[in-house]
């Protein structure tokens, strides 16, 4: 089963592109893209393991400017 999840992230205001830019430089993030409404952000995380998995949603976690997030994990088979 590979992890497969959605960050859905809070930011500071006027924040949106550079954090957009930073997440897709973490390894295992698949996209990430503005929205409009309760959360700024969408950020799909993709891995080959649980653990690769984990230390993307950490390094997600400690970018600058991010003031919360909300994330929903699925696993699909490989």
């Amino acid at each position: 089963m590979i992890p497969v999840g959605f960050m859905f992230i809070q930011c500071k205001q006027g924040l949106q592109e550079e954090i957009v830019q930073k997440a897709k430089g973490v390894q295992s993030v698949a996209y990430a893209y503005k929205l409009d409404k309760a959360y700024d952000i969408v950020v799909k995380i993709e891995s080959n393991s649980v653990q690769e998995f984990a230390s993307a949603i950490s390094k997600m976690r400690v970018i600058n400017g991010i003031l919360n997030t909300d994330t929903m994990i699925g696993f699909k088979e490989s």
